[in-house]
This record gives C-alpha cells, structure tokens and sequence, in this order.
C-alpha cells in the first residue's frame, strides 16, 4: 500500500497545525485554561540585599561562596527548648473558592500544644476568607499557642508576593515572639524555582519569586542571632536546588515537596503535637514528623503523586562544588551535538515534576538526581554529586509514582518557553556552566542548531558582574543588560529543522508506516512519538485524539515505526479521550485529558502502570494558571458528577480554522470513574509522527490515514 493522496495533501498542513498546538499551549493560554509558568514578581533591579555572593573563575574547579551571617544579639530571657513558627499564609484562591487555609489554622488550633510553642500567622492574598475572624481588607497577624488564638493586630494590605510584605513581618515577629528556635512556613501555591511561591489573588497573583525571598530573608537575618532551625514550604514544587541554595544561608533545614501538593497540604494538628511532646527536636527530626503526618494524611488517589523532603542545607555547599564540576563537564560534553542528543534522549526519560506536556505548559522541574545519572556517561563527576545530594537529603517520603525521586529537583528547559523564563533563571542560576549549558539550548531551539550553535559562546556568563548572585551590587545598565540577554528567545518558533531522513515516513507493503533519520537527524532527535487525529464524517476536519508513546524504534539505524495497535483510552460510554502524556517513566505513564467536570472546565489525570498495563483515574486536576501556580486541587470524581470530554479540531483547508468541539456528557457511576483501553470505533484515522529535537523543538511529519476493522485491525492506506 502507498499513502493516500489525502493523506499527502494534508502533510503540510499537519506540521502547522500541530506546531499552532504547542504554541497553544506553551505561550498563550489554551482553550482549556491552562498556560504555562510565567514568573511573578520584581524586575531584576529591585532584587537587592542578598544573602550570598558567589563567584567563579574560568578554569577554577570551585566556587567562591560567601553567604551571610546573622547581625543581631540573642534577647535576654529567651527559654530553652522554646518555637516560634512564623507561618506567612497567602490564602489565594486556595481560601477563597476551598477554604483551605482555614481548615489549616483550625488544625492548628484543634491540637493540645504547649505553652513553649507558638505559631505566629500573618493572613492575606484572599479576595476573601471563608470565616467568621479573619479580614481580607488587610493583612492579618494572629498567635496560635495551645488551642487558643489571639489576634495581633492588623497592618495595612500589600501584596504578599513582594519582598517588603514578608520581610516586614518577619523583622517584626522576631522582634516580639524571640524563640529558642525559630521556623519559617510560607503557605501557598507554589511554581518551582521560576514562579516561585505565595501567589496573591489581590494583587494580579503577584508572587514572591526566589530573589526577593532571598532579599526578604536577608532584611530579616540582620536582626537574628542565629538560623531559622528550618523553612517549609506547604507549596507545590519548591524542593528544588536554586531554592535550597538561596536558604542555605538563612536556614539549617528546608522541608518541600518536588511535585505539586493537594489542598489540604501539610497535617498541622500533629505538628503542634509533635513539637509540644518534642520541644528539643531539632530540624531534621521535626521535618521527618511533618513528612511522615502528611503521607498519613492524604486521600489513596493522591498518595502515589506524593513528594516530600527534609533538606539538611549544612550540606548544600558541597553539593554546589560537585554540580558545578560536573555542569561544566555537561558544557564541555554539549559542544558535539551527537553527546548533547543523547544527554536530550536521556534527560527527557527522568522523572519531572509540575505538569510538562504539550497542552499545560511546562514547569520544566526535573528530578536532579536523575538529570545527573542522565549525563553520568560523559560527566565523571556524576557520582561525586550523587553522594553529596544523598548526604544533603536525609530524610523523604515518595509515593509509588515517584520512587526514584531523590529529593530535590532543578531547572532544565525541557520546553524553551520565553525570554522572561530565561531571564527569571539567570538570576537564580547556581553556576554559569549550568546557565551556559541552558543557553546553549536556547540558542539551538531558536536557530534550529546550525552554526549559531556551533559557534556559541559561553563568555557572557563570565563577564564581571554579570552572573546572577552580583547582580544586587551592580550598575541598572549591567541590570537592563542581563533582562536583554535573551531576548533573541522570542524569536522562536518550535519547529525544528534539524531532523532529516535517509527515508521520510511512508507506508510499506505490509502496512507499517515508518521512516529513517540520517546520521544527522540521529545526532539532533531525542524523542519520538506519535499523534492521532480522527476525521470528522464529511472529510472537513480533524479532530485530535492527542498522543501515543506505541512506536518502535533504533537509535543506532534511525528507524522508526508506528507500534499503533488501535487501542485508545475511552470513558465507559466508548468516547475516545484527548490525550497527553504528561510524563513518562519505565514504570508509569500520566496521561492528561481536557474535560468539563460538572460544568467547570479542568483536565482528567490517568496513571498507567507499566507493569500490568493497569489504568486509574486520579482525579480531575485545574492546571497552571497565567502566573506560574500549580493547581493543588486533585478533585477525586465521584458517583453522580457528569463528565464532558474536549477536543480540538483543524479544518483540511488551507484556512487551517481551529474549533473546539465537546462530547457527549457522561455521568458517573457507583463505582467511581474509570477508563480502560478499547479499539477507536469504525472510521477514518490520520498518525503522524512527533520528533522532538536536542532543544525541545519538534518536527511533525506527514500523515498516513488509517481505519479500524469492526474486528480492531489497523489498516494504513
């Protein structure tokens, strides 16, 4: 058989039509609401009075890291084995619409505590608050000690996505509530190490990004007399390196989780418990008591997702030395584009966290550990940076989804985005090896390789004053220089043309549609999936059916061919569900889907296990907003809820005309939601293939149309 002529003419079309897709998704929100992250918080001039300073030399195997050091005097009177946690609640949308934060201070107030223990909360963020206590006209500040809550005092309403909110709070509360150890909780939505943490609704979901925690924290350790004992983040995403890096100075501990958390977060009843019944505990202890209550704690449907980790920052210095031999042996490694290739192929295989996919967006958080064991082939000082994050992370909980999760994640542009993105993790940047490494990717992604590639250099990120933890003592113009760096990233257009082909895809005599990548579309590819599209009954569209990991291929020969067997996953009523993977391991694979759950739209998250083939609804889950937040609202479908599935659909013309198109409604039964693989109803079909490039660009190649027998056997024409 041969390819069909419509399947020819709509070759073209395919490739453009699937690159309107990503860049759907990837900058602009999509018709189902979600977009990707896109930071928060001040330009890079106000960011100021950091904490730490790091230099390095070209050629030095080390850095040169100062970090601060506490400029007050203890106050007399302070007792021994006494707390004071400080807990900085943005309440968001996840108090406004869910109550959540409220539900967590009544936690705290249902506990027998102690009178050596106090929880000193300032409240804001809300459009409003779902008690009868708490103001959203201003900010809020309360103590909780043993059960009872006393009101502090309010001040007036500022964002609490900037530096001055939480610095003044801090500088205030340690002023008043000294404490034999001190904590900090900030409690929110959190983006990772780009969006960061504390998104306020009140103020355009402003956020606290790691350069003004940084600079909030340093205002308030000039008046310390010693480390907070640890900081939490009761947030989504924010165990990552560069956040560790920033409290390394400022903190003995950090508890986080790598992946987004539920609404209901950390379990604050057996936290006041713990610390009344363990006043001397030290950081590490009381960070393993919080992982260990909020695993307790959650719902099966979100357990398997769940994350969390005790950071022991005495350490971080040393996994900073080892990371930054091995980010420059990954620079030097990157310079022959076949090695970076297979770093890419690699890379793309590790666990990562948030969502990043094609639809949602990309949070672009990737394990560390696994990054490092990604490049261990060309880097030798893997295993050095193995061993110093084994000692940096002492304790952790993982659920069964994420169980080679080693604690922290960092930043690796699994999806180049924007120039703000960029720019946003210059300043949060760890290394200028590490940084040159990202640039190196941007400027492939953007130039589709070639010689601005070839011929990059890395002497940006060495010019005095230019690199990111100096930037607090240098000049507006170096400042504007740096937000300028990446401007050339907006020139991107997500199309690769680094795959080429000894055969382009075609049908053969038996059936299979395949093709074969030259030498260098060997060198430059790292992923290959599929993409299916269903055409509509009069010919005039297709409708996207998303994407399926089921092709076989050799890296060694370039070839590749479709493994489509014509199963899809459908909701009992035998609707065919939109599908993303989300992400993709040798143990699971998360699918999303777009869906209305009783009305509201939102995505449905499915996990199928590797090892039997097993498919389980997690729930239904809002995404990433404009901001950068992570949703924290895993919805558990129950019986009764009514469930419409979503498409996107392009015409055949050359007018490339998008529409969305809606299911039938599908009401849920006794037993829950459940999905299963059956084969696609009779009709006519079109694959292509997706080839990512090294730099997250991606070829889509022409179509083949295929149909289903009654009997489930694929046909290509």
């Amino acid at each position: 058989m041969t390819t069909s002529r419509l399947a020819r003419r709509l070759g073209g079309f395919l490739a453009t039509a699937a690159a309107a897709i990503v860049l759907s998704a990837c900058v602009t929100a999509s018709p189902y609401g979600a977009t990707t992250a896109s930071g928060g918080g001040d330009s890079l001039s106000n960011m100021v009075n950091s904490g730490l300073a790091i230099q390095a030399e070209r050629g030095s195997e080390t850095l040169d890291i100062k970090r601060a050091q506490p400029g007050g005097k203890q106050p007399s009177g302070v007792q021994n084995d006494t707390w004071t946690v400080f807990v900085y609640i943005c309440g968001s949308n996840l108090e406004s619409q869910s109550a959540a934060a409220t539900k967590d201070l009544n936690e705290m107030l249902s506990a027998k505590g102690s009178d050596k223990v106090s929880f000193v909360v300032e409240t804001g963020g809300a459009k409003s608050w779902r008690n009868n206590t708490i103001s959203a006209r201003n900010l809020g500040r309360y103590l909780i000690r043993n059960g009872k809550m006393s009101d502090l005092g309010a001040v007036s309403a500022s964002s609490m996505g900037q530096q001055g909110t939480l610095a003044d709070f801090l500088t205030w509360g340690v002023k008043n509530y000294p404490a034999d150890h001190m904590a900090l909780i900030l409690w929110d939505h959190g983006g990772g190490s780009i969006s960061g943490v504390c998104f306020d609704e009140r103020n355009n979901n402003d956020s606290l990004s790691l350069r003004e925690l940084d600079a909030a924290l340093s205002q308030a350790f000039s008046g310390m007399w010693e480390k907070f004992e640890f900081v939490g983040f009761d947030a989504c995403l924010m165990s990552t390196l560069e956040t560790a890096n920033v409290l390394a100075t400022y903190s003995n501990y950090m508890v986080a989780s790598q992946e987004s958390e539920p609404g209901n977060g950390w379990e604050y009843a057996s936290i006041v418990k713990y610390l009344a019944a363990n006043p001397s505990c030290n950081g590490e202890e009381l960070g393993k008591a919080i992982c260990d209550s909020y695993l307790a704690s959650l719902e099966r449907n979100t357990r398997g997702f769940a994350t969390l980790s005790v950071t022991d920052l005495s350490k971080i210095d040393q996994l900073m030395q080892d990371f930054y031999r091995f980010s420059q042996e990954m620079y030097a490694s990157s310079t022959d584009q076949s090695t970076l290739a297979a770093m890419s192929r690699g890379i793309n295989q590790v666990d990562n966290y948030g969502c990043n996919n094609r639809r949602e967006g990309y949070t672009n958080m990737v394990d560390l550990g696994g990054l490092v064991d990604a490049c261990s082939g060309v880097t030798p000082s893997a295993s050095d940076v193995q061993k110093a994050l084994n000692d940096a992370v002492p304790y952790q909980i993982r659920g069964t989804y994420h169980a080679g999760a080693t604690g922290l994640s960092t930043y690796y542009p699994l999806k180049v985005n924007t120039s703000q993105e960029l720019a946003i993790f210059q300043t949060v940047a760890v290394n200028p090896s590490y940084l040159s490494y990202v640039d190196r990717l941007a400027h492939g992604a953007t130039y589709n390789g070639g010689t601005q590639y070839t011929q990059y250099s890395d002497e940006t990120f060495w010019q005095e004053n230019l690199w990111n933890w100096l930037l607090g003592n240098t000049t507006e113009e170096v400042q504007q220089e740096v937000e300028d760096n990446w401007n050339y990233v907006d020139d991107h257009t997500d199309v690769s043309s680094q795959i080429t082909f000894v055969s382009e895809p075609q049908v053969d005599d038996e059936g299979t549609f395949w093709f074969q990548l030259d030498q260098h579309g060997i060198d430059n590819a790292a992923v290959v999936s599929g993409l299916v599209y269903e055409l509509s009954e009069d010919g005039a569209d297709l409708i996207a059916l998303g994407e399926t990991y089921d092709v076989y291929g050799d890296w060694e020969t370039g070839q590749f061919s479709d493994g489509f067997d014509g199963l899809w996953l459908a909701l009992p009523d035998g609707q065919s569900l939109n599908l993303s993977v989300e992400s993709a391991t040798e143990d699971y694979i998360i699918y999303t889907s777009p869906i209305t759950l009783n009305g509201a739209e939102c995505y449905l998250r499915m996990r199928q296990d590797m090892a039997d083939g097993s498919v389980e609804v997690e729930g239904a889950w809002s995404g990433v907003s404009e901001s950068g937040a992570m949703g924290r609202d895993l919805t558990q479908i129950k019986r009764g809820d009514v469930v419409v599935p979503l498409y996107k659909a392009f015409s055949a013309d050359e007018s490339l005309t998008a529409s969305s198109y809606e299911g039938e409604p599908y009401s849920v039964g006794s037993n829950g939601l459940t999905v299963d693989y059956g084969y696609l109803p009779d009709g006519k079909y079109l694959y292509c293939f997706c080839i990512q490039d090294a730099f997250g660009d991606s070829l889509y190649t022409g179509g083949a149309q295929f149909g289903i027998d009654t009997d489930g056997t694929v046909y290509f024409e």
